[in-house]
């Protein structure tokens, strides 16, 4: 007697816990401070919390005091995140802004190393689920130059408090896959940043698309909104477009009413995590029609990281 295996289902997708393990922090990780541990923060993750804080309250540098731990997985920058915020002026107590914590309507936040403020360094080790309260000092909330049109002196230190919701990754990260023969070969930089070495060739006549890293996350469909880093060139050499270089990543829906044809079919059914190379000839992408610096009948290529969705 044969005993048949059992069949395989589908994988679970990896959540972003374990998508983002092997990716360093970009920043050093976040402090404490005893002028953040005066913050009191009451209330659950999304609901409005209420913060008490004596005032004035000054600190030194960029202090962190994580008041509800999560467990989605750390913040290691160079990323967008999503969260709920308010904000406070440290010196006056004032109330600036603040989100509705209530709903979905999160708000998108990019991570960098040196940006004022640094929510890269706040943040950098802080886990997804978190609630924290950030306490910045004047050089760190606003350079030391104020914010007038919200009432910040040069000389006044701000608090934030975060329910981080979501964040996406960096970059790609998952099982490296072998590049075709004939395909652009891409060269990455330590912190995801691909360049591309092109073929001393005429252009492939028909659409191209190679997984380069295959990620374990979620597949793309058809209209879903996607949020990606890619660069993309012409087949002559020129970069015409690279969100690496704004130090932000895109978010797009992938619809054919707004992208061209090629760029869809690169990105259908790819999983969040991987890194794709697509080749897209003229009548999949800007046909006879110029486009920005993009000559007419230009073959495009793209590379594609997909952080999340």
């Amino acid at each position: 007697m044969v005993l048949a295996g059992c069949a395989q289902g589908p994988a679970e997708p990896l959540s972003y816990a374990e998508l983002i393990v092997g990716i360093d922090s970009k920043c050093d990780p976040h402090q404490t401070g005893a002028g953040a541990d005066q913050i009191s923060v009451e209330g659950a993750i999304g609901e409005q919390p209420v913060v008490i804080f004596p005032v004035p309250l000054s600190g030194s540098g960029i202090e962190t005091n994580v008041v509800i731990e999560g467990d989605g997985g750390p913040i290691v920058g160079g990323q967008q995140v999503l969260l709920h915020f308010m904000g406070f002026n440290s010196s006056t107590g004032d109330e600036l802004q603040a989100s509705d914590f209530t709903g979905t309507d999160y708000i998108p936040q990019d991570l960098y190393p040196g940006s004022v403020p640094d929510f890269c360094h706040a943040l950098s080790g802080v886990q997804v689920g978190s609630r924290v309260a950030i306490l910045l000092d004047a050089a760190n909330a606003h350079g030391g130059v104020g914010i007038p049109s919200l009432g910040i002196s040069e000389t006044d230190g701000v608090i934030f408090v975060f329910d981080i919701m979501d964040a996406y990754l960096p970059r790609a990260n998952g099982d490296k896959q072998a590049a075709e023969a004939g395909m652009p070969t891409v060269i990455t930089a330590p912190d995801g940043q691909p360049g591309i070495q092109i073929p001393a060739s005429d252009p492939p006549a028909e659409f191209q698309r190679t997984v380069l890293v295959e990620g374990g996350g979620e597949a793309i469909e058809i209209g879903d909104s996607v949020v990606l880093h890619y660069t993309g060139w012409t087949w002559a050499g020129e970069q015409f477009d690279s969100s690496w270089e704004r130090m932000a990543p895109a978010t797009f829906p992938i619809t054919y009413d707004g992208l061209i044809e090629g760029f869809v079919m690169a990105l259908d059914q790819v999983t969040v995590g991987s890194q794709v190379i697509a080749v897209i000839p003229p009548d999949l992408g800007y046909g006879d029609s110029s486009q920005g610096s993009i000559a007419p009948g230009s073959t495009l290529i793209f590379v594609i990281d997909v952080l999340g969705k």
